[in-house]
Order: structure tokens, then sequence, then C-alpha cells
């Protein structure tokens, strides 16, 4: 299923995630970057002017970037953002397999749809009022009103391919990274520390040497350890490989026809697991 065919309010959702997103690392690394700019600059130890200027201006710098992180809270409308969109992902993928709650007739079923919407709205007013785009779209596309009159066996079957298929992938496929991710990290931070450990020995032994980059490597460590606990990719590579296990499991019960009802039941399952570390999203959002 294209992202097109979802309803607006996820389009509207997904693009503030990603928007809020990319705002956040750009302020977290801009951050990061002036200090160990300011930080180089103080290794001069410089008596010009011009120079304590100039370390004053990318401090500033680095303390608007710490404000608008603190009052703008980008992260928090990243991880808002995404908590909406998968909600509506999740209801949207029940209401073309015509699974609980929207395992009725059509008329009856498109307008619990629209209530369920209106209550993921209701829930996230504060979301809600940035979702300045595709306000004109449709909430029902007609693609989704198609997959919805398909037989059983193919509404299971596109189930089976585009979602949990789909989802066991990346959830795999996160998990690995995260996982090679936090490696990487973790001996760049334990390599800057020993550099920086190096660098103090040295002042020690070569006292008469003016200049050190100890506070260089000091703010690199500082800034490595906080994008290791931004990112969080222990606790997202420990989540992801236990949603993949978990959908591997409910995976092999689509390996054989099913009724509506078994359908249902199925769509059930595998839903209530995507939501289960969809509502991380949320908690983030709460922090």
């Amino acid at each position: 299923m294209k992202s097109t065919d979802y309803p607006a309010l996820y389009q509207g959702a997904s693009e503030l995630s990603q928007s809020s997103q990319d705002a956040f690392y750009r302020a977290f690394f801009c951050h990061m970057a002036l200090l160990a700019i300011a930080s180089i600059i103080s290794i001069t130890n410089s008596p010009c002017a011009v120079v304590a200027i100039l370390q004053a201006m990318v401090l500033v710098g680095a303390l608007a970037c710490a404000v608008y992180l603190f009052m703008g809270r980008p992260d928090q409308h990243w991880y808002g953002g995404r908590a909406v969109a998968e909600s509506i992902k999740t209801l949207t993928w029940r209401y073309v397999s015509r699974a609980e709650p929207f395992d009725k007739i059509d008329e009856i079923a498109r307008h619990e749809f629209r209530l369920k919407l209106r209550a993921v709205v209701d829930q996230n007013k504060e979301v809600a009022r940035l979702l300045t785009t595709h306000l004109g779209n449709e909430q029902i596309s007609p693609e989704l009103e198609l997959l919805r009159q398909t037989p059983v066996g193919e509404r299971l079957e596109y189930y089976r391919t585009h979602r949990i298929i789909e989802q066991q992938t990346w959830y795999a496929k996160k998990a690995a990274a995260n996982k090679r991710l936090v490696q990487k990290f973790y001996l760049g931070l334990f390599v800057i520390i020993g550099l920086a450990i190096l660098f103090a020995i040295a002042k020690v032994a070569y006292p008469t040497v003016q200049y050190w980059p100890t506070d260089f490597f000091v703010t690199a460590a500082a800034g490595t350890l906080s994008w290791i606990q931004a990112k969080r990719f222990q606790e997202l590579s420990a989540s992801y490989t236990l949603t993949a296990h978990e959908i591997s499991l409910i995976r092999q019960q689509a390996n054989g026809p099913m009724t509506d009802a078994e359908l249902s039941m199925f769509v059930g399952d595998a839903e209530n697991a995507f939501s289960r570390e969809h509502t991380q999203w949320i908690a983030r959002k709460d922090t």
C-alpha cells in the first residue's frame, strides 16, 4: 500500500514526524559542532580580542541551538507525529482487512473508521494542531475501499505480503542496524575518551607545551554520549528484536485459508503486536 493511499491524517502526521526529526538532528549537530569549535578556539588561549569575540559568538550560537531544542521541542513533535501516524496506519489495515472493529457492513464500518480517526485527533490535539498539510485530501481513499471489497483470500494474501512480511523485514533490519550502531558509537566514545586521557597525561609530562586538544576531545566525548542517549540504540534494538520475533510467530498463522472471522482475529493479533511497539513513541512524546 502506497503512503498516498492512507488517510490524509496519516500523511500529515508522517510528514510532521519526518520534518521534526530533521530539525532535531540539525539543531543537535549544530549545537555540538559549535561547542567543539568553541573548545578549539579556547586551545589557542590567544589574548587577541577578536578571538575572544569570535568564541563568544560561537557560544551564543550554541546557546541558541540549546534554547530551540528546549523550547521548540522538535523531538516531541517527531515522536508525537510518529505515534499518530502509526495509530492511523493500524486502524487503516484493520479497516481494509475487515477486521474488528470494522467487521460490519460497509456503511457502519466507514462511520466507525471516521470516529476512530477523530478519536486519535482528540487524544493528540497538540500534534493535530501542527498537521497543516494534506488538509484537502480524503481520509478514505478509493484504494482502501477497493481493498476492502476483495475476497477474503486476497485480503489475507495482501495483508500477509504488504503488512506482515514488510514489517517483519523492517523490524529485523532495524534491530540489526541499531545493534551495530551502538557498538560503533561506544567504540568511538572509548577512543575519544582514551585520547583525552592521553593528552591530559601528556600535558603533565610536557608542561612547557602550550597547546593541548584535551578540551576538544572532552567535548567530543560528551557529544557522542549525548547522541547515543538521544537515539536510544540499545532500547530500540531490543524493542525491534522482540517485535520481529513476535511477528514471525504470528506470520505462521497465515499459511492456510481463513474465514472472515479468522482473518479478523489474525489481523487483530498482528496489529496488537505492532501497537505494543508503537506505544514507545507515545512514551517518548510524554517524557
